[in-house]
């Protein structure tokens, strides 16, 4: 029943997030202070870092340390972090009902 109305709510969230961010190739901000980038970006920055051989590997733990960061964020009412959340939880439902 949880999974539905994540379902339901998950698609609403993310064209509210794609609205606010006016695109897939958005830099906002002043002179370098608060530059905020688009997906395409991002995935292609994190392609980059993940091919260089100077990039540390990226360890359980710190995936563990940047989901609780996130997930306290989202508990403190950010919309980013609780969307990030909500997709999390949705994806570990689908794995729950596919069992």
């Amino acid at each position: 029943m949880l999974a539905n109305r994540l379902g339901r709510i998950v698609p609403i969230l993310l064209l509210v997030a794609t609205l606010a961010c006016g695109g897939e190739n958005v830099v906002a901000g002043f002179g370098n202070q608060g530059n905020t980038f688009g997906g395409e970006e991002i995935a292609r920055v994190a392609e980059e870092l993940a091919k260089a051989p100077t990039t540390p590997a990226v360890s359980d733990d710190d995936l563990r340390a940047v989901y609780s960061a996130i997930r306290e964020n989202a508990l403190q009412g950010d919309p980013k972090a609780a969307l990030v959340l909500l997709l999390v939880a949705d994806k570990q439902r689908e794995k729950t009902e596919a069992e």
